[in-house]
């Protein structure tokens, strides 16, 4: 399968980051890696993502920082963030939700739902890419 969805995976654990970015790679997509805060938003500014998958709890910036720089970067207004965090209380599901995440899953997380959730986000932007062009 050839996809031309680009993707960034913003986590500081690195068998965690590496395990979703081998399988997102399976799948087709173009995946890049951060481990910080600092190394997420320096690619951020420097290439346009289509989903972004955003730890929380990272070394330096936050996830939550880094969700409110992106939403407020007019070259994200199509870009998705899916937030994959231990932090599991219902404040900061909706602050992040506030903020301007769209998916928010706990860990430990299912890989074939996160999986499930990117392809659907995956389609709904060929959709949208259809209807705009």
């Amino acid at each position: 399968m050839i996809n031309n969805k680009k993707i960034i995976i913003v986590e500081d654990d690195k068998d965690i980051n590496n395990l979703i970015a081998y399988n997102l790679g399976k799948e087709g997509f173009m995946v890049e890696q951060a481990f910080d805060g600092a190394g997420a938003m320096q690619r951020i500014k420097e290439s346009v993502f289509n989903i972004i998958i955003l730890d929380i709890m990272l070394p330096g910036i936050d996830g939550f920082d880094i969700c409110k720089e992106i939403k407020n970067d007019i070259r994200y207004s199509r870009s998705f963030i899916v937030v994959v965090s231990a932090k599991r209380s219902e404040e900061d599901k909706l602050y992040a939700h506030l903020l301007g995440a769209d998916y928010y899953l706990t860990k430990p997380f299912n890989l074939s739902g996160l999986l499930g959730a990117v392809k659907e986000i995956s389609e709904s932007l060929d959709r949208v890419y259809l209807v705009k062009t």
